[in-house]
């Protein structure tokens, strides 16, 4: 793939995350300008309250990495060694700011296994576009796909789980790992 291209593609998910964070934002907005934090009936919100700018920052980071990781499935943009590296940062990114060093090699094994499963969504959208076009190939990188997204979104909720477990104010509670 051109370096060129690369640069473009990068450019146009920093645009769509962007845009899926600004509607999120408004989002939470709205919802949220009803509800008052001392009366405790958005928890979700109030997981957020007791985070330090670190742990929101690892949130954060793992929130891109998925939005990336989507984004990468749903343009059919395939692999490379910048994509990689970028969904690398970012995981890891997340580890060092939660100072969670020992989770580090899991997390690169399941980075490895998303860029994996990206590298066959491409592989397969590469073959019905150039070579031979089926209706099974087709339900084939349908239901990859739909497999891929639902891995994608529980390694996500489980990095996610990571970060709230090492919030010092949850680890007084008796909260369950995923």
């Amino acid at each position: 793939m051109d370096a060129n291209v690369i640069l473009e593609n990068i450019i146009n998910f920093l645009f769509v995350a962007l845009i899926f964070l600004g509607v999120l934002a408004v989002t939470f907005k709205i919802t949220l300008k009803n509800y008052n934090v001392k009366t405790g009936k958005l928890k979700f919100y109030g997981l957020f309250l007791g985070m330090d700018n670190k742990s929101i920052l690892a949130f954060g980071s793992i929130t891109l990495n998925y939005i990336f990781l989507i984004w990468c499935t749903a343009t059919f943009s395939g692999m490379n060694i910048f994509y990689i590296l970028i969904t690398t940062i970012f995981v890891v990114l997340s580890d060092i700011l939660i100072k969670d060093y020992r989770r580090i090699p899991i997390d690169l094994l399941f980075t490895l296994i998303n860029c994996v499963c990206m590298f066959v969504i491409s592989l397969i959208y590469d073959y019905l576009v150039n070579e031979y076009t089926t209706i099974f190939l087709l339900i084939v990188l349908g239901l990859v796909i739909i497999f891929v997204f639902l891995y994608f979104t529980y390694i996500t909720f489980k990095w996610l789980n990571n970060i709230v477990l090492k919030q010092e104010h949850l680890q007084k509670k008796n909260y369950k790992k995923l």
